[in-house]
């Protein structure tokens, strides 16, 4: 079955570009695409895309704030920014508002892909730059110091991209095991899904951005 993929780009020739590029691959159905912040949220609210991939400089609503309205609206959104803005502030802003991925402009539409399938598959895609910002952005009482030895090789795992079953298979343990230190230290860290988990995993040096 095609992922459903809305773009949302200021720029409709990339748009345009993008949807002629993204769609004849096979794997993706381009159910829209907007240069407007605010009709991104709408349609992500009224279409639920599988992806979508959103700039961050937008009329009507930047990108920020459209990840915050969708993080509060439908938290589960899977959400890719593709943005050329160099303002590390805008960057970090929008990395604390939570997408599934990042990837800076220009890039490769090969790497691009890459990102979309990597975010789709629930594991988090994050740029170089991104994941440096990431890292300081992270505050001290988020180091890894709170969580124990068999919590970080399970953090690393699932930023990794690791099931909890694969996860019991790598480490021998039970997935009940698994799962109950996976609660425990998303509740330690204030985490709330794979994403932030690999969000955190990048930002302590626990394992590498892509």
């Amino acid at each position: 079955m095609k992922k459903r993929l809305i773009i949302v780009d200021s720029d409709q020739l990339l748009r345009d570009t993008l949807a002629i590029c993204l769609g004849v691959d096979g794997d993706y159905e381009i159910i829209g695409h907007t240069g407007s912040g605010l009709e991104a949220v709408d349609l992500c609210i009224t279409r639920r895309p599988h992806l979508l991939i959103l700039d961050l400089m937008l009329p009507q609503l930047c990108g920020v704030e459209v990840l915050r309205r969708l993080r509060a609206t439908v938290p589960e959104q899977k959400v890719l920014v593709l943005t050329g803005t160099a303002n590390c502030s805008l960057i970090i802003d929008a990395l604390r508002s939570r997408p599934n991925g990042f990837v800076g402009k220009p890039t490769s539409l090969k790497v691009l892909r890459e990102a979309m399938n990597a975010v789709c598959a629930g594991s988090g895609y994050y740029s170089p730059l991104a994941s440096q910002l990431l890292g300081e952005s992270f505050t001290p009482s988020t180091t890894t110091s709170v969580l124990s030895r068999r919590e970080r090789e399970i953090i690393q795992l699932i930023a990794e991209g690791s099931s909890s079953k694969e996860i019991s298979s790598t480490l021998n343990i039970a997935v009940k095991t698994v799962e109950n230190h996976r609660g425990n230290l998303m509740r330690k860290l204030h985490l709330h899904n794979v994403a932030d988990v690999t969000r955190y995993a990048i930002a302590t040096g626990i394992t590498q951005g892509s």
